[in-house]
């Protein structure tokens, strides 16, 4: 019988020490879980911070863009003199002439005729033109059907990255 108490005192002592890490494991349970709710809380309002002002510097860019193709559309014989890109200091400024498909408001019209020509290949299953392949065709096809190539003025740019 005494090896029998010895074997249940061992095991109350075993219990007890699985006890007490039972206790230390539920408390850094609840601790790690505070931290990581916290931690989300943090990064919420850095997040939120840091989203305000790229809104507010995303708009501030496309205005200067805006206000770069204004100034190259205005004064585009100045600013480019017959070239096609004029290269700056911290950038270079673009300019290209690219031909496309005029774009009829009328869709219905440019549709029938598409149909009563037989050009279905552009016409896309929902009924809507293809006016990315129209792109390729030549001018007498498109006066077929309604529709000329049109120019339009591209005014671009790209900036120099250098040391930042």
């Amino acid at each position: 019988m005494k090896k029998q108490t010895i074997i249940n005192k061992d095991k109350a002592e075993l219990l007890s020490t699985a006890d007490k890490l039972l206790i230390r494991i539920a408390e850094t349970e609840v601790i790690i879980k505070a931290d990581v709710k916290k931690m989300a809380e943090e990064i919420k309002t850095i997040e939120d911070r840091h989203a305000t002002w790229n809104e507010g510097m995303a708009s501030l860019l496309k205005d200067l863009e805006k206000q770069l193709v204004s100034l190259m559309k205005t004064n585009s014989a100045v600013v480019f003199d017959g070239d096609e890109r004029v290269d700056l200091k911290h950038g270079s400024l673009l300019f290209t002439i690219e031909e496309r498909v005029k774009k009829l408001k009328d869709t219905q019209t440019m549709l029938e005729n598409l149909k009563r020509c037989g050009f279905r290949d552009v016409i896309k299953v929902v009924e809507n033109i293809d006016w990315d392949k129209m792109e390729s065709w030549p001018v007498e096809k498109l006066a077929l059907v309604g529709t000329k190539r049109t120019r339009k003025e591209i005014y671009s740019w790209e900036t120099k990255n250098e040391g930042r």
